[in-house]
């Protein structure tokens, strides 16, 4: 049995003034947020406690995992490695919610204090979505713990928050997304989820994301820790923006990854499966909470942020992706950070 082993990181509470504009975009956390290593990391004060679990749990070698930072295509890519390790059984995808046959590493860290007692009642649908009933009643690291292999995981979590051992043990893969898309999508799902509730506006959301505090954040380093490690056999990076560009293609890259055989008609079908248009409609992986105007998997589309962002925005953001990409080769395929840089 491997030796125990304590996180190699600081976790402390952000700021008083932090905390207030967190907390204008997210209801029901009532302890403070906190930053985890050196990269900063905000989780919600849950973490603390799970911390050094997460950081022990036992990886498996026939695990796959999929590691994103949130509204980046983790849905997307989860269905599409499912149904390649599954033989694409698109019969048996439909028996089980994404959320189950591919669940979430913290999600337990992740419910708001207040918000535990209204999943329990099924509070505007919550409890219904991504098994939410179940992650307040057992810690779902725990739970995946124990489930028999081949483990299928998905994390938010950063590299550096994992196991140590994840990538010499498990296949991972990374996708990122430009980061100003992400917000307005992030921004969607809250409203989605608390519906009337949410008391955070656009610009309060923005706010958050561009000073890195909010949940996960920041996001750059989230991506870089992957990128510096796209190297490693185990792991297979992708960006977004590529996938709906050529999604066959990735679906090639994937199913080499995973040392799949996959041929040409397949590829085709399981592209089709994997539309945005034919997701939206399928009920195991669009798990909303009924709300009929935002759906989980909502658009699927690039550079969306530009009819939400105005002209201070695209600056604020500019000098956010600028001051953050700055040193490292790490480039987004919808932002060029040398031609931004000329332009301020």
């Amino acid at each position: 049995m491997a030796p125990w082993r304590e996180v190699p990181y600081e976790i402390r509470d952000v700021t008083p003034e932090e905390d207030k504009i967190i907390k204008k975009c997210l209801i029901g956390y009532t302890k403070p947020f906190v930053k985890c290593g050196k990269n900063e990391y905000v989780m919600p004060n849950v973490f603390r406690k799970h911390a050094e679990y997460i950081y022990n749990f036992k990886v498996r070698p026939d695990d796959i995992w999929v590691v994103t930072y949130p509204r980046s295509g983790t849905t997307w890519t989860q269905e599409m490695v499912w149904l390649l390790e599954n033989e694409l059984d698109f019969e048996a995808s439909i028996k089980k919610p994404l959320y189950e046959r591919f669940p979430m590493l913290e999600i337990t860290t992740q419910i708001p204090e207040i918000a535990v007692e209204l999943i329990k009642i099924n509070f505007m649908n919550l409890a219904k979505f991504q098994g939410l009933n179940k992650a307040v009643k057992r810690p779902s690291w725990e739970t995946i713990n124990e489930a028999p292999s081949p483990r299928f995981i998905k994390t938010h979590l950063p590299l550096s928050l994992l196991p140590p051992n994840l990538l010499d043990t498990a296949k991972v893969i990374y996708v990122a997304r430009d980061p100003r898309d992400v917000m307005v999508s992030n921004y969607y799902l809250h409203k989605m989820v608390v519906k009337g509730l949410l008391r955070g506006t656009f610009m309060q959301f923005w706010e958050a994301y561009r000073r890195d505090i909010f949940p996960y954040m920041p996001l750059i380093s989230h991506a870089n820790e992957a990128w510096e490690q796209r190297h490693h056999p185990n792991l297979l990076f992708m960006f977004y923006e590529d996938m709906l560009q050529d999604l066959p293609k990735h679906i090639h890259s994937v199913s080499d990854f995973l040392q799949k055989t996959i041929t040409d008609e397949q590829v085709e079908k399981l592209a089709g499966h994997l539309s945005f248009k034919n997701l939206k409609k399928n009920k195991n992986v669009n798990n909303s909470t009924g709300d009929t105007e935002i759906q989980f998997i909502r658009k699927g589309e690039v550079g969306g942020w530009k009819t939400h962002f105005d002209a201070k925005m695209e600056l604020q953001a500019e000098e956010y992706l600028n001051t953050r990409l700055k040193g490292l080769s790490l480039q987004f395929p919808t932002y060029d950070n040398d031609d931004e840089c000329s332009r301020l």
